[in-house]
């Protein structure tokens, strides 16, 4: 993607800092006010009529346009209203990208707009126009974009275009790359393309080595890091018992069935149900 225009309308610094919840640029604070309060001027603005408009020109400015053009003709150096900076621009200056709805925004304006809207992951972004539901098409913003703004926006609008019951995420903390189930076949360990670590796609948590999906399921919140699991597949392989009132692991080294925890419990080691003397 060409990315060359965009210092002809934006700070691309401030916008990747914007974006990334970085410091702003000491130069743009006063359009980072200007940009938390588009809306309510746009919803507190009017565009001015033909006359006003004629009223601000100068004379040179109708001296050269003899043709005696409406407002949003195209040319080169006929001025556009801005709905949102409440600005006169011209009309290279005017984004394009909204054919539909033929609303007139900035690109300064529309580009620090799609920012905002991408930073708090909204997939589709509707024209600026309080009243307006026309969604700017990705494409119509590819020139005018960061590379790096453009590709979370893309991700976004792929990520939300997916069944939310086909996707999931690598469980992996520093990792989270999306991931989809197609639902073909059904897999339990699977390899997460991006850190390449293992996982089970059936519980869609870390792979639990050594323990199936439905002893995984029975564990508590507090039994499924990384160690618990070790410590399951130890007591597993070792034939270990858990108390059935504070679950501790127990193993029996020598003497009966009977056990008795240290939080006093009785149970029997070989079936690991409450002891019974009447049952055993």
């Amino acid at each position: 993607m060409d990315c060359s225009s965009l210092d002809l309308f934006v700070d691309e610094t401030y916008l990747l800092a914007l974006i990334n919840d970085e410091p702003l640029p000491n130069s743009d604070e006063k359009y980072a006010y200007e940009l938390q309060l588009q809306e309510a001027l746009f919803s507190s603005s009017s565009i001015p009529k033909t006359d006003d408009f004629e009223s601000l020109q100068t004379e040179d400015e109708k001296q050269s346009n003899p043709e005696n053009r409406e407002i949003g003709e195209s040319s080169q150096t006929q001025l556009i209203f801005c709905g949102i900076c409440i600005e006169f621009k011209q009309n290279p200056e005017i984004f394009q990208g909204l054919n539909n709805c033929k609303h007139a925004f900035c690109i300064y304006c529309i580009v620090k707009y799609v920012v905002s809207k991408i930073k708090q992951n909204i997939a589709f972004v509707e024209c600026p126009d309080p009243k307006c539901k026309q969604v700017i098409e990705l494409e119509n913003c590819s020139s005018i974009l960061p590379c790096e703004v453009f590709e979370r926006w893309e991700n976004a609008v792929f990520e939300a275009m997916i069944p939310g019951n086909q996707k999931f995420y690598c469980p992996y903390k520093n990792c989270s790359v999306l991931m989809v189930d197609d639902g073909e076949v059904e897999v339990t360990m699977s390899e997460c393309p991006s850190c390449r670590r293992l996982f089970c796609a059936l519980c869609r948590v870390r792979w639990h080595d050594g323990i199936s999906c439905e002893e995984f399921e029975r564990l508590g919140e507090d039994e499924r890091e990384e160690e618990d699991i070790m410590v399951m597949k130890l007591a597993k392989d070792k034939s270990w018992r858990r108390c059935p009132n504070c679950r501790i692991h127990v193993e029996k080294t020598e003497g009966c069935l009977h056990m008795t925890c240290r939080c006093h419990c009785e149970f029997c080691y070989q079936c690991g149900a409450m002891w019974s003397p009447h049952a055993h």
